[in-house]
């Protein structure tokens, strides 16, 4: 799938769609489409309804990531049906035109027949019509699936409940099954295609550390430097961090979610980043720790050096069949040896994808296209030294690829790396 392709098919739902030509913009829906088949075959029967959830950020609307995992669309107010063996298997519901609001956000196409068949549905309708396809649908089926997200019991209600809840009222004998694992098993294992974009936000994630460390020295600011870093990624092409850039330098270096990024950096100190950008949806988790000066301080290089062997076991653990917890205890065994896990204050690993922390059932052990991270760290307060090496681990058939190894990683290699990005940049 080409981007240029995927583009023209979501700018089909805001300009006219006879703009584009079936053939021109189908192709870049044959992923969402296989998923959407998939799923339809895991639920076997029943109906299937999952909302956009889509929220109004600065560049516009963002669908849930589910809904843009089984649609590639973007679209507020938009529903996806799902009917497995239904005469329609796959509906797609769009609220309906507002010229006012068109006027002040993006002007929508008209539903027809070329925009159905170039985005891949059997159907498109208007979100008006759900409350009648319900009635008839529930006629022949007595199943509705619920497709997730689980949340806790003091979180606000998903509308897919509120909708089945309504429904059950109703209908005399219909049953909500809880099926929102089948979305989660799927995007669990990444296609050759998502890797590739997980790769692309990686390189854009590895050029940003790099003009922000031509900036780093001492009488800089953290918001500075995080800001050199969101340029280089928008000026890459990368719309979005994947989240939160996490840049401490010193004592913030040993706090592990350190947001305020309003310290200026001293001389000796040491800096610790953990950031990433997102790649046409899909996330880059990167995290490394610098000196400030031309190399670490002796107490600072014992660290280093101490979290890199933690890391380098953990990363060697990684394997079709290890489990999270497996991986976990031997960047801890590590650790341990040494005197400092009680220092190691999280996890090892999350999944990677569509989120930074992507859903996963975490008890499933690792299979080949899992793409985990690996990052054991160290935090001393007192000695304000926090060390934490985190890389993107893709699981493979015969063990585990590193998707950021180009990334210096060793404590040779990032000192030059150090050095090197300032004499580019003139800076000493």
């Amino acid at each position: 799938m080409t981007m240029r392709l995927f583009a023209a098919a979501c700018a089909a739902l805001t300009l006219c769609a006879t703009e584009y030509s079936n053939a021109d913009i189908a192709p870049a829906f044959e992923p969402f489409a296989a998923r959407r088949a998939a799923l339809l075959d895991s639920l076997g029967n029943g109906i299937a309804v999952l909302y956009s959830k889509a929220e109004e950020g600065e560049t516009g609307y963002r669908s849930d990531t589910d809904f843009y995992y089984l649609t590639g669309l973007e679209e507020k107010g938009a529903i996806l049906v799902l009917v497995p063996g239904g005469a329609e298997e796959q509906i797609l519901m769009l609220a309906p035109r507002d010229a006012d609001d068109e006027i002040w956000h993006g002007y929508r196409a008209d539903i027809s027949d070329s925009l159905t068949d170039a985005l891949g549905f059997d159907r498109l309708r208007r979100t008006t019509y759900l409350n009648r396809f319900m009635q008839r649908s529930m006629k022949r089926n007595d199943t509705l699936h619920f497709l997730g997200p689980i949340v806790g019991p003091d979180s606000g209600m998903p509308e897919e409940l509120e909708l089945y809840r309504k429904v059950q009222a109703r209908v005399p004998g219909a049953k909500i099954v809880n099926s929102a694992n089948y979305i989660e098993n799927m995007r669990m294992i990444k296609s050759k295609e998502e890797v590739d974009l997980v790769r692309k936000a990686i390189e854009v994630t590895h050029q940003g550390i790099t003009e922000l460390l031509a900036r780093a020295r001492p009488g800089v600011t953290e918001f500075d430097l995080d800001g050199v870093l969101e340029a280089s990624f928008k000026r890459q092409g990368a719309q979005f961090n994947a989240f939160g850039a996490i840049i401490g330098s010193g004592v913030q270096s040993t706090v592990l979610h350190y947001r305020a990024k309003n310290k200026t950096l001293d001389e000796g100190d040491i800096l610790l980043l953990d950031v990433g950008a997102e790649w046409k949806h899909y996330c880059a988790d990167i995290s490394r720790t610098v000196p400030l000066g031309d190399t670490f301080t002796p107490e600072q290089a014992k660290i280093y050096d101490i979290v890199l062997e933690a890391q380098d076991a953990a990363i060697a653990a990684v394997k079709p069949g290890a489990t999270m917890a497996e991986v976990h205890e031997v960047a801890r065994d590590v650790l341990r040896k040494h005197g400092l896990v009680d220092h190691f204050k999280h996890g090892t690993s999350h999944h990677l994808g569509l989120l930074v922390h992507d859903v996963a059932d975490y008890s499933v052990p690792l299979r080949p296209g899992m793409i985990i991270t690996v990052e054991p760290g160290l935090y001393l307060r007192d000695d304000a030294i926090g060390v934490r090496i985190e890389d993107d681990i893709l699981v493979t058939e015969n063990g585990r690829e590193n998707l950021s190894a180009n990334i210096p990683r060793t404590r040779a290699d990032v000192e030059a790396w150090c050095r090197e990005a300032r004499a580019s940049s003139g800076t000493k």
